[in-house]
């Protein structure tokens, strides 16, 4: 029997670079993954930052929403005060006062914490946002034009952090964020 030692044969150069990756192709391989997920991980503060700003505004929103609706809710009820959150509301022929501008603060549950008043922790929570509602009367106007009836024109704007304007009867101005909403009431 013929016996012939079996030669090791090396394979071909282009055999071998189909088998395995070098040491610099891995080291690429890597430093372009790496990049990728440094980029990734710098992009999750912006969109959570993104994703707080639009949750605020969406429950601002909501609160807006709620204080318009006490308002037109008074009309149908005929009392002079919103059922929910207080809000005096002046009938037309009244001049403008101090008291045409009238503040809430609202805790995170959307429950009113303090009205009219500077704010406090209460036990609906710690004050988030701050509602200021604008009454603007339209004054004599309804007895010179012949009994004509006009609108009260209300804003509504509801500002974050409650804390950062904590006297009621001043304008609110330190604000982080601010929605605004106007509508009328036909109060005389």
């Amino acid at each position: 029997m013929n016996m012939k030692p079996h030669a090791h044969r090396r394979p071909s150069r282009a055999n071998r670079a189909l088998r395995a990756f070098t040491m610099i192709e891995v080291t690429l391989a890597l430093g372009v993954a790496g990049f990728c997920l440094l980029t990734i991980f710098g992009l999750l503060p912006v969109g959570l930052a993104s994703n707080q700003a639009s949750i605020r505004q969406t429950i601002a929103g909501n609160i807006a929403s709620s204080i318009v609706a006490d308002l037109h809710t008074t009309r149908q009820l005929g009392v002079a005060s919103t059922p929910r959150y207080q809000f005096n509301i002046p009938v037309g022929g009244v001049p403008l006062t101090s008291s045409s501008m009238q503040t809430v603060y609202i805790a995170a549950s959307g429950s009113a914490t303090v009205i009219n008043a500077s704010p406090s922790a209460t036990a609906s929570g710690p004050s988030i946002y701050r509602a200021t509602v604008f009454f603007n009367t339209p004054g004599q106007q309804a007895s010179q034009t012949g009994g004509q009836r006009n609108a009260t024109q209300v804003r509504v704007l509801v500002t974050w952090p409650a804390l950062s304007d904590p006297v009621a009867s001043n304008g609110p101005s330190n604000y982080t964020g601010s929605y605004d909403a106007e509508t009328a009431l036909d109060c005389n």
